[in-house]
């Protein structure tokens, strides 16, 4: 079975931090992720969950064309909730919003202290880190994949006791994309950069949001230039 870029790059996050046998895929839309995970003999068993039925009837089908149906369960409901009483080691919530995701999150905050995330927003990762950080969710690891021309960052993360230390620059960038700092990196913020830039330029010195913008392409800059000296 062959996985976008995208979807290809969470596997192989899920593969390297794997723990436990069970995934629920929240939002899993065609159940992709978790069928390639099965037939690839990383998990033993999955639920593909999703809050419309559409997914799940394309998630079925996906499962009945790979003959998975004792091994991928297909779940209707919304966020975490219909796996609140499952037995699930990771899970995987990915292809939202920042803000979604966090929704999700903060549903069952309380359920999530055993389980390894993986996590994938399209926008708002700076609203994802920053609740991550306040609520004592370490990110272990983070990826970043372009597919279709869009750019994409990944997490990896677990609840924790230890007391994290963070910055502002660590929610924007992320605390191991910036010690990465790999070309995809460069060219993701080298690109915001420039949006930024335009935004700044049609916009009057009064304007509420001038200085906002401002302060932005400062971190952005700062952020590149630091990476020159060891890149």
């Amino acid at each position: 079975m062959k996985l976008s870029k995208r979807l290809q790059a969470i596997a192989n996050l899920i593969i390297k931090y794997k723990q436990g046998e069970i995934l629920a895929d929240i939002g899993t839309d065609h159940a992709y992720l978790p069928c390639y995970l099965v037939l690839e003999d990383i998990i033993e068993k999955a639920y593909a969950c999703d809050i419309a039925s559409g997914p799940i009837s394309a998630s079925i089908e996906t499962i009945q064309q790979n003959q998975l149906e004792k091994y991928i369960i297909p779940l209707l409901g919304s966020g975490m909730n219909p796996i609140i009483d499952k037995n699930v080691d990771m899970i995987s919530i990915c292809g939202m919003g920042g803000k979604l995701t966090v929704d999700i999150l903060d549903e069952h905050i309380d359920y999530i202290k055993n389980h390894r995330l993986i996590l994938q927003s399209n926008i708002g990762l700076e609203i994802l880190r920053e609740y991550l950080f306040q609520h004592h969710i370490q990110i272990i690891d983070e990826d970043i994949v372009k597919d279709a021309n869009h750019i994409y960052e990944i997490l990896v993360c677990e609840k924790t006791r230890k007391r994290l230390k963070y910055d502002e620059l660590d929610i924007y960038f992320g605390p191991c994309l910036r010690q990465k700092k790999n070309e995809l990196f460069y060219e993701k913020w080298k690109r915001q950069l420039e949006i930024q830039n335009n935004i700044l330029l049609s916009l009057d010195e009064q304007h509420p949001k001038y200085k906002e913008v401002q302060h932005m392409m400062e971190m952005i800059e700062g952020e590149l230039n630091e990476g020159k000296t060891h890149y």
